[in-house]
């Protein structure tokens, strides 16, 4: 069977990784060797990064250094990417744990967030949210597809999977494009991310989950410098996340939560 990536779903940082890691077919292969030769501005990128040659395992080695291991194994979910079965990571393996495998979320896909203990409570799955976005740039969803029926059938998996009345329509922000919406699971509960991209402040998502805490209203927080917006209905939870100020999320919050109410 093929494992070849889908070049159409990836980001153009992802498609130059992919190509320097060797896993696009023939075809995407000489697409981009063709649109290096025309594309000024993909050609320097395509230098910095396959001139980055530090050690994966060296840079691995260092974070872990620095990681409080003891505290993370007995609060944080360990990361499973489906599609990575490889024991010595890539560069593309480390951007897609940055960008949680978009090429696989671009098209609907399923990427897991396994928890490694019993703690199901609402700070967590938040925490968890966080500690991927602080990893989202411009980049990661700037280059995604623009096509209006993949972007309504993306929605359309995470109404069905979440059981909410979502329609594209329904969750457009003024002056904030929606990028893509992805289906994941946390504690073997489906977590679902609507993702936008702020001309000003960057990625933004909204994020919503089954939940039986209960009603309640809006409460703010602040994570790994960014702020958040969350609260819950009878049967789900809801968060809005992104580095815009906390009354631009409030209002962005109180304009969605309607739509997610039904």
């Amino acid at each position: 069977m093929s494992t070849y990536l889908d070049p159409n779903a990836l980001s153009e940082d992802e498609l130059i990784v992919a190509y320097l890691d060797d896993e696009l077919d023939a075809t995407a292969r000489l697409d981009v060797e063709d649109r290096l030769k025309r594309d000024g501005a993909f050609g320097e990128r395509f230098e910095f990064l396959a001139s980055n040659s530090v050690s994966m395992n060296a840079a691995f080695a260092a974070l872990l250094d620095d990681a409080p291991v003891e505290r993370m194994k007995s609060n944080l979910p360990v990361l499973e990417l489906r599609e990575q079965r490889r024991t010595v990571p890539t560069r593309r393996g480390f951007l897609a744990a940055a960008c949680l495998a978009a090429g696989a979320v671009a098209g609907g896909g399923l990427v897991r967030l396994l928890s490694s203990g019993d703690a199901t409570s609402s700070q967590d799955w938040r925490g968890v949210v966080a500690d991927y976005m602080q990893l989202y740039s411009a980049d990661t969803l700037s280059n995604l597809s623009d096509d209006p029926a993949m972007k309504a059938d993306q929605i359309a998996r995470v109404a069905n999977v979440l059981q909410l009345p979502l329609t594209t329509q329904g969750l457009m922000i003024s002056g904030i494009p929606f990028k893509r919406a992805q289906l994941l699971t946390f504690n073997e509960k489906p977590l679902a991310q609507i993702a936008y991209l702020d001309p000003k402040y960057g990625p933004l998502a909204l994020c919503l989950t089954h939940s039986s805490t209960g009603k309640s209203d809006f409460q703010t927080e602040q994570r790994l410098g960014m702020n958040i917006v969350f609260w819950s209905s009878a049967d789900h939870s809801f968060m809005v996340i992104g580095r815009n100020p906390p009354t631009q999320l409030q209002a962005i919050a109180a304009q969605l939560r309607p739509v997610l109410e039904g």
